[in-house]
């Protein structure tokens, strides 16, 4: 079996974000196709369902900054199972795998505890993300390993207290590029599969204009999450979190609606199929509807 593969060095952040927002709806040659790059330039990359300034990929999750000494990793995928035994709630569990093993390869034993990073001499040295779609079943893992461009400005939540490293702090010899081969090895090795060179994927559009902040946010185990109406005054729910995109949009038109925020929340990402990572308890996320409500 095949996994379709794509070296994308020399890109700009830009493009390779909005290679990343078309992840879960264009045709995919294979069931996986893994894209591994070195971006041209130093940019801020947010999540999916965040606001402010910076380019805009397709996975949830926190911001992360990119440049040449950066490697960004997308791994698309038909269904959440296309490479191993998987579901939506285990994605990055399963899919960090390869990516642990190319790291530890690289020099610096690497390590996965559950979070939203990878952690290098236990200190965070890569972010890990994934987007979703319940209905398609379509994925994308998605990781930004810090080889020499640090990944994280600064402290989150989520870190635990652990300031953020590169792996060339603890491993001299890494480089992108080699890390990036390496990175593409441990996938055809941990999966046994042969390499197809696949064309380049076009980008998606960002099509989110320049809203004001959240109204409310609450600190959760992810990071903030938030609510607040955007420029044309629909309610919109966001942040650091990640979630199933279509899950997301069906709770906002819920909103739009005027449903209750309870029913809301619970019928949109409390239906079957759907993920919500990082979040304690959807009462949270009513909770902050309900104050960017009022």
């Amino acid at each position: 079996m095949d996994l379709g593969v794509v070296r994308a060095d020399g890109l700009t952040a830009a493009a390779l974000a909005a290679v990343s927002r078309g992840a879960l709806d264009r045709p995919l040659a294979r069931d996986a196709e893994l894209l591994v790059a070195v971006p041209s330039d130093e940019a801020v990359v947010l999540g999916a369902f965040e606001r402010g300034p910076g380019v805009r990929r397709g996975s949830g999750g926190a911001t992360a900054r990119v440049g040449p000494g950066s490697v960004w990793v997308q791994l698309a995928l038909a269904r959440p199972d296309a490479l191993v035994d998987c579901d939506a709630e285990r994605l990055l569990n399963r899919y960090a795998r390869p990516l642990l093993k190319a790291i530890t390869k690289s020099g610096a034993l690497a390590h996965y505890f559950g979070r939203d990073w990878i952690s290098v001499a236990h200190r965070p040295a890569a972010l890990v993300a994934f987007a979703h779609d319940a209905t398609t079943g379509r994925c994308l893992v998605e990781a930004i390993v810090a080889v020499t461009t640090p990944f994280a400005d600064g402290a989150r939540a989520s870190f635990l207290g652990k300031e953020p490293t590169t792996l060339g702090a603890h491993a001299p010899g890494a480089t992108p590029s080699k890390l990036a081969d390496a990175i593409v090895r441990a996938h055809l090795d941990a999966y046994a599969r042969t390499e197809e060179v696949v064309a380049l994927p076009e980008g998606a559009a960002d099509d989110v204009v320049d809203d004001p902040p959240w109204t409310a946010t609450s600190d959760e185990a992810i990071g903030t999450i938030g609510a607040g109406r955007d420029r044309a005054g629909r309610m919109r729910v966001g942040g650091e979190i990640m979630a199933s995109r279509d899950a997301v949009r069906d709770l906002e038109a819920r909103l739009a609606r005027g449903e209750d925020p309870s029913l809301a929340v619970d019928a949109a990402l409390g239906a079957p199929g759907v993920t919500v990572f990082g979040v304690r308890d959807l009462a949270a996320i009513r909770d902050v509807i309900v104050r960017a409500s009022t």
